[in-house]
This record gives structure tokens, sequence and C-alpha cells, in this order.
């Protein structure tokens, strides 16, 4: 009976390796949005007509108009089966139920206030319908935006704002669709000036290249600083204020809940980028009062830099994942594996048009937290950065094989993206590529399960040509293509 139970034991362990190493498959779908190479094309994602597949609804920003692909069997049709124009004024619009007819409807918001267009079985009315008239404050050259609605910690449901000269009204829809104000914030206006390109750091012409003024609202700062961790905490205080106007060096505050206990803890991200990057880690565990010490329960030094930021003068940077689906978070950094100490050197990495780096992964564990070990390290190799972003060339949102964990994709050259799984024997990823998919050179990557098979799917964007390239995964679970 034991030997019994443990070749059915074996059977079921061999059983899941094969299923998380199995290789995944992909149909490819180019979608072509008619824009010029002046617009800028923004996609959003959202299964309209609730048969279980993702849709996409693309924004063309100057011409305020928007495309709609409606996904079938099999797949996203290369055209758009509607568009609607946009009224001049419209600040955004998203995909929400706020009428008793029959599915979604688009909510836009304007400069006379909230207004929606109805549909039937996945196609809109042209005209938009009052929902409530309320002067805001765009102007009627603001270029629309698409988002999702945000649910409020002290709201039930998502909240629709209304913007006004010095505060904004949260209004929340009842049962019976009743429009009903819910919330006011008072707001403090601030200007800035963005540029967005994506191969910002190549030779030659610019392609897709933005420079966005915008103006944004938020709550005004007494409100904010009652959250702010650098109130509460007077070695934060004192760190921030050291590395400030350090030549780079960058200095994060961010708060999640690292050692899953169900509060947010606070972390410093210090990065060194010297001849060698080093990132310090600083962690401060919140306690059971949600008060954090004085002192940080960790420090480590690390070397290499956080996975996610746009570099070298990084306005954000994240190195937080979890990397082994076990509910805490992981420190994910990369590092070159040789770093250039000479003119020779950054000859030869521009020569071979690539860069070799590591990957380190260090796990939480119970009680001690983190080691200033590795416990993984793996090499791979990724074209030559083309912007600030690193996300251009290296993502780690997917799940391709279905297993729970994320994978890893790498661009290795600008047409050509490597596909690293999650491994059940080393715990982390397979020391090579799995899958090797051949995408458009100047375009973006984003992942996202667009067919509801419980499996990653891949979409590239191509702002200038206002192209987008859809992967979609090809299982036995799909409602799409197969």
């Amino acid at each position: 009976m034991k030997q019994r139970i443990t070749k059915v034991s074996l059977i079921f362990l061999l059983a899941a390796i094969v299923h998380a190493d199995d290789v995944p498959a992909f149909k490819r779908h180019v979608i072509q949005v008619p824009s010029t190479s002046l617009d800028w094309l923004w996609p959003y994602w959202h299964d309209i007509n609730k048969d279980g597949l993702t849709d996409l609804l693309a924004v063309v920003h100057r011409q305020g108009k928007v495309f709609f692909y409606v996904q079938n069997a099999s797949g996203f049709p290369p055209v758009a089966g509607q568009s609607l124009d946009l009224p001049e004024g419209t600040a955004w619009c998203t995909v929400c139920d706020v009428n008793k007819h029959p599915g979604d409807e688009i909510l836009i918001s304007t400069a006379n206030g909230l207004a929606y267009y109805r549909q039937s079985d996945g196609v809109f009315e042209k005209q938009p319908q009052t929902l409530l008239e309320a002067k805001q404050v765009f102007v009627s050259q603001t270029t629309p935006t698409v988002f999702d609605l945000i649910t409020q910690e002290d709201l039930k449901k998502s909240a629709i704002p209304l913007i006004f000269a010095d505060h904004t009204v949260l209004y929340e829809l009842g049962e019976n669709y009743q429009f009903r104000p819910a919330k006011r914030i008072e707001l403090e206006f601030k200007k800035t000036i963005e540029k967005d390109v994506f191969n910002s750091w190549s030779l030659g012409s610019r392609k897709s290249e933005q420079i966005r003024i915008r103006t944004i609202a938020q709550a005004k700062s007494e409100d904010r600083e009652q959250k702010e961790p650098t109130k509460e905490n007077e070695y934060i205080r004192e760190v921030l204020e050291k590395t400030k106007d350090k030549e780079l060096q960058g200095c994060f505050v961010q708060e999640q809940d690292v050692n899953k206990d169900g509060n947010k803890d606070t972390i410093l991200l210090h990065l060194q980028q010297d001849i060698g990057v080093r990132t310090n880690v600083i962690i401060f565990y919140r306690r059971k009062d949600h008060t954090l010490p004085e002192k940080p329960d960790q420090i480590l030094r690390c070397r290499g830099m956080p996975i996610m930021g746009d570099y070298p003068r990084p306005s954000y940077c994240s190195a937080f994942f979890d990397i082994n689906n076990d509910g805490f978070l992981d420190i994910v950094l990369m590092e070159l594996k040789t770093i250039p100490t000479s003119a020779g050197d950054l000859m030869e990495i521009l020569a071979s048009k690539g860069m070799t780096w590591t990957l380190t992964v260090r796990v939480f564990k119970q009680p001690e937290g983190f080691s200033n070990r590795a416990d993984f390290r793996m090499d791979f190799r990724t074209m030559l950065p083309v912007s600030e972003s690193f996300e251009d060339v290296i993502n780690l949102e997917g799940d391709f094989n279905a297993d729970g964990r994320n994978d890893l994709i790498v661009r290795r050259s600008p047409t050509e993206s490597d596909i690293y799984l999650s491994s059940v024997r080393t715990g982390f990823f397979e020391s090579q590529p799995k899958l090797q998919l051949e995408v458009p050179a100047d375009a973006r990557t984003s992942v996202e399960d667009l067919n509801d098979d419980g499996v990653s799917d891949i979409y590239l964007l191509d702002y200038e040509k206002g192209r987008i390239t859809v992967f979609l995964s090809k299982t036995s679970n799909s409602k799409g293509p197969s």
C-alpha cells in the first residue's frame, strides 16, 4: 500500500513538472489603428460584450477618437468594427455600467460634465447621453485619456470624479443607478513637463517622441503628509535629506506588505550608480499597532539595481516581486556580469549590440527576513537599452505556463524576445529560454491575459505606426483562437 501511494505521488509530481515546463504556443495578430505619426495611441483592454474575451479600445489622442476591436473565437480583427468621435474637451473615458440599459457604457468626462454612450451587443450608439451637467476645469484643447475607475478605501463602489477649480467631488451610483455625491477632496495643482520617447538613447531620428505638459490635481498636502513615512520616522527623513542632491544617486520610499501580516511595511531603495551599481535596501516592518520602528529592521547592501526603473537618473524603481508565489515579496535585482572599466570595454559592448546581465533573487524567509547573499543567480543577455525605462528590455509580469508564478521576457535584440519559464526543479527560472518570439523593432512590450485561459498573452505597441502586435496563447482552456 505504501509503495502504491509513493508511485501515485511520483506520478503527480512528474505531471506537475511537465505542466510547469510545457512550452507555450502563441498565435500572432496585427492590429492597425488609423492614426498619423503625430498622434499618440493608447490601448485599453475590456470585455465589452461580456463573452469572456477581452476587447480593445484604442484611443487616438489628437484625433479624439476611439476605435473598437471586438475579439472573437479567431482572435482580433485587423481593422476596427466601430469608431466614435469624442466631443471636444473630453478629458477621459472609461467603460462601466452607469445606466439600466443592458451592457456597459462608454463614460466620458468633459468640460460640461459627464455623459455616456449606450451599447447593444458590443455596438455603441453614436450620440452620447447626459449623465450629469457640471462645469469642470478642462479646456477645449484637452486630449482624452482612458483608464479604469478606482475604488476608494472608504467607498463601497468605484468612484466617478468631477473636478472643479479647487476640489473634486467623488460620485457613486446607487442600486437603482442613482447618482449621488459621496466624498469631497480639496485639491492643489502642479504643472509637469515630461518627454516620453521609446528610443531616446538611439542614434539618428527619434521615433515616438512626445512632450507632455500636464496639470496634475492632487489632494492638498496636509491630507497626504499625514500618511507619509517621512512624517513618522526621523531615520527615513534624514536618509532622504542626505541623498537628495547627490549625483547619480536616488532614494525611493515604498510601502508594501513584505511579510504578509496585513500591514504595509516601509522600504527605502537607495541606488548608488558609480562604476558598479549598488542598491541598499532598508526595510522597516510595520508593527501590530501600525507604527514603524525608529531604526530599520534590515539593511541589505546589494550589487545591482532594481529590475524595474528608469536609469541613470531614476524617478521610480521597484525591486519587489513574489517570485515563488508564496505570498511573500522577494527582492529581484539585475547587475552587469562584467563591469566595463575602459573605453575598449564600452566599444566591445557597442559592437556586440548587447549586454550580459546577472539576475539575482533574495527570497523572504520567516522569521529572519532576507539574506544579503542571493538565493538565485542567472545570466541572460539583452539588447542595448534604447531608453531610460528598462521595462523595454525585461519584463517580469507574465505567467506563460499557468503555474501561478512569474516568467521572464527578455528583449535579446530589437526584433527578438526570449521567454524564460519558471521552474519546478529550481523554484526560480529555467537557465535557458523555452521560447523565442519575432517582435516589431520599435514597439514596447506589455502583458495581459486577453482570452481568459489563465495564461498570459503579450502585446507590443508601436506608437508611431499605430500598430499593435498581439501574441494570443493557444491552450485547451482558451476561449479564443486554437
